[in-house]
């Protein structure tokens, strides 16, 4: 995956987050290198909480958390995903 949201697609990095969810890793290494890649990715400021302590009113889903970033970047002028 790229190291931007311009460099990756809305599947892919809908697939990234589910990885996290349902801890899909065989090494806490792995684990730790998917949540940097999302927070790289994201570049939202609450970063990997976003995943582990979602704010109250939003889905605690990986669609949910797509939404969220997705709300964000557009708000904040970023580049949307590719297609």
């Amino acid at each position: 995956m790229g190291n931007n949201a311009i460099d990756i697609t809305e599947n892919e990095f809908l697939s990234l987050i589910k990885k996290i969810f349902n801890v899909d890793f065989q090494t806490e290494e792995d684990e730790s290198e998917a949540i940097d890649e999302f927070k790289r990715i994201s570049e939202h400021p609450s970063g990997g909480d976003l995943i582990f302590y979602p704010e109250d009113g939003t889905e605690d889903s990986p669609e949910g958390v797509l939404k969220v970033v997705k709300e964000w970047r557009a708000k904040n002028g970023k580049p949307d995903f590719k297609n």
